[in-house]
């Protein structure tokens, strides 16, 4: 472990870096407020019921210096039909934010997204006013969160929240919305509530085993075998104001390895790079084919248009896609060493697939059932007399084994084939079989280069896929 001295370094430079000016406190605060009272007097002058309040890292004085996202919650009375939340209610937050541009997204119900400012966010969340235990929808939580965090997080605290989630950032583990699949801003304000601050969180992380439980109120008195029986994700904290809830469901086991890896690594080497990765340096189109043609392997590109989706579902729609292709390659013999996704979010798509090779040898070994068994009367009949026998049946070691020749050689033709009409018998997200039936291309390697030319963060994705080391690990020595 290194020096606690070069450690300490580290931290007061982010922590200036981080430190928020009372100029911009005042500014976002004020901002806040007077957004909150906008949405409070359209309420109120379309004699609605709701008290609004500022909610989120705001509230908590927890924000980093340029990530002021803003949460303004509308308190409903729990007499309130759900899809008032819908139709009255967000219209109305419509209506005060007039001037912004909005975008409806979507959690549990809808809610709004509102830019006001290059570099602030704001949402305004319906939510049920309710009693703990009482809740009708997963966002009436959230008050008592902030409460929660107000009373048990110390002013020096504070500062240690913004040291990790600017960690988080930097290594790519933060925020729990699917795209990231990592740690929410409630979550690193829990740990810096439980272990006391920024260093002792990365020192406990390095001893987290998987299904792990952090318990802040001690609802389960140790009792793991119980908890374990609730939740099944890789990490376990239950929520302080809600005992049957994991507020790290959302951590996904990459999120939680790579987090815990870059923790021991920091402690053992801190640099600032951690807290603020250098920005991929994209290679030219020229620079990425040699390095395609150098990687021995073939990179299969599958591009398609707009999915009508929000960020939210996008992700899910994405990555439920992209298993789903992976399985089908793998179903025919393709060897998917790595895939990736990539979206602009509102016109771009593409999947990514690295193969061993994109083009397999014309005949493969099938084994079937053990010889003398009952299957096998099913199996010799099948393979005696089909024309894509090439060899057999005969015994192995003890199982009746069979060369046929391959129904796909090519994987690039495996997709065309197999996506057109929408590929929605394959198990793809169906908002993505909606966009595949318009139009979609098939690349490899090289072929991308004109998609590249026009879209130049891919080129960085693409570098940085290539790359495929983390950048704080490649600034640590002895790995």
């Amino acid at each position: 472990m290194a020096k606690t001295a070069d450690i300490e370094s580290i931290l007061r430079k982010v922590t200036k870096r981080e430190t928020i000016s009372q100029t911009d406190r005042r500014r976002v605060e004020s901002l806040a407020e007077k957004l909150r009272r906008r949405v409070e007097e359209k309420v109120r002058q379309r004699g609605a019921s709701a008290e609004v309040t500022l909610e989120g890292s705001i509230a908590k004085d927890t924000w980093l210096k340029h990530g002021a996202d803003i949460d303004i919650f509308m308190l409903i009375p729990s007499s309130v039909k759900r899809e008032k939340l819908t139709s009255t209610y967000l219209p109305l937050a419509k209506e005060s934010m007039n001037g912004f541009r909005c975008t409806e997204r979507y959690a549990e119900h809808p809610y709004l997204n509102v830019q006001v400012a290059t570099d602030i966010e704001v949402n305004i969340v319906p939510c049920y006013d309710v009693e703990p235990s009482n809740w009708k929808s997963a966002t009436d939580r959230t008050p008592y969160h902030t409460k929660y965090v107000k009373k048990h997080l110390g002013n020096r605290q504070k500062n240690d929240v913004r040291l990790l989630k600017r960690f988080m950032k930097g290594i790519g583990v933060y925020g729990a919305d699917i795209k990231v699949g990592g740690f929410s801003g409630y979550l690193t304000e829990l740990l810096i509530i439980h272990y006391g601050g920024f260093t002792p969180t990365l020192n406990a992380s390095r001893r987290w085993k998987l299904k792990g439980v952090i318990d802040c109120e001690n609802y389960y008195g140790g009792r793991a075998e119980e908890v374990e029986k609730l939740f099944d994700e890789p990490l376990i904290v239950i929520d302080p104001v809600d005992r049957c809830r994991n507020v790290a469901s959302a951590v996904t086991p990459n999120a939680f390895y790579l987090f815990s890896a870059a923790a021991k690594f920091f402690l053992k080497k801190p640099k600032l790079t951690f807290f603020y990765p250098p920005a991929v340096k994209p290679l030219d189109v020229a620079g990425l084919c040699r390095v395609l043609e150098a990687r021995r392997t073939d990179i299969l590109f599958l591009e398609f248009g707009k999915v009508r989706a929000v960020p939210d579902i996008l992700w899910g729609q994405l990555y439920k896609t992209q298993r789903a292709i992976s399985n089908l390659l793998r179903q025919h013999n393709f060897n998917v060493l790595r895939s990736a996704v990539w979206s602009d979010e509102v016109r771009s798509n593409i999947l990514l697939f690295e193969l061993e090779a994109s083009t397999l040898r014309g005949v493969k070994k099938h084994y079937g059932p053990p010889a003398l068994s009952t299957e096998e009367d099913r199996f010799l009949p099948k393979y005696l007399s089909s024309p894509i026998t090439v060899s057999g049946p005969t015994i192995e070691a003890g199982r009746w084994a069979v060369l046929i020749k391959r129904e796909y050689r090519n994987a690039e033709f495996l997709l065309r084939e197999k996506l057109v009409g929408s590929g929605r018998g394959l198990g793809v997200g169906s908002r993505v079989a909606e966009a595949l039936e318009k139009g979609f291309k098939v690349m490899l390697n090289g072929e991308m280069a004109k998609f590249c030319e026009k879209q130049p963060p891919f080129t960085a994705f693409l570098t940085d896929f290539l790359r495929g080391t983390p950048t704080w690990l490649s600034k640590v020595s002895g790995c």
